[in-house]
């Protein structure tokens, strides 16, 4: 019998608010010190284009008086632009369709900063310990699955903040 995970480890109903696409970008770029000039590049080369005031917005929590919401596409392109600069252009292949990030949901952006990274699935299970999760290496490994795999899982916000925040205390550790 399978055991469902608790949950606080899906986020399915935490008292959390849920990350939305400027949690992401604003926790990202902070994780790995990304500029918005830097951020602006990413975006052209993930496709897409943006403004150097739409993408201090974007930084902005809610409430200040330049914030402005990053649409899903724009943090798909970003994610894009992020595997771009760190593993190159996918090849090009008659047999194959160049993947790239097309939907939005927690295991999209965990699976782009995976492969961006060029981490492994203990580098994350790692990571997400480090940020103050519990999780065991199979299940982190069930959200790089496909999704009609059976034993493919959801990855909840909360999942996605310890990976975050350990990504940020490991980068920070890398410098000192």
């Amino acid at each position: 019998m399978i055991q469902r995970a608790p949950a606080i480890l899906t986020g399915e109903s935490t008292s959390e608010r849920a990350l939305d696409t400027n949690d992401y970008t604003r926790r990202i770029r902070y994780a790995l010190k990304i500029d918005d000039a830097n951020a602006m590049r990413l975006i052209h080369l993930g496709g897409d284009s943006a403004t150097l005031e739409e993408v201090r917005g974007w930084r902005m929590k809610e409430g200040d008086g330049e914030y402005l919401p990053c649409p899903e596409p724009m943090l798909l392109a970003f994610l894009n632009g992020l595997v771009i600069e760190h593993r190159g252009p996918a090849p090009v292949s008659p047999y194959r369709k160049p993947k790239s990030a097309e939907r939005f949901d927690n295991n999209t952006v965990m699976k782009q900063l995976r492969i961006a990274l060029s981490l492994r699935t203990d580098d994350v299970h790692d990571a997400i310990k480090v940020g103050g999760g519990g999780l065991g290496k199979t299940e982190v490994s069930a959200f790089f699955r496909n999704s009609d795999a059976r034993n493919y899982r959801r990855c909840g916000d909360q999942v996605m903040r310890w990976f975050l925040a350990g990504l940020t205390i490991g980068r920070n550790a890398e410098e000192s």
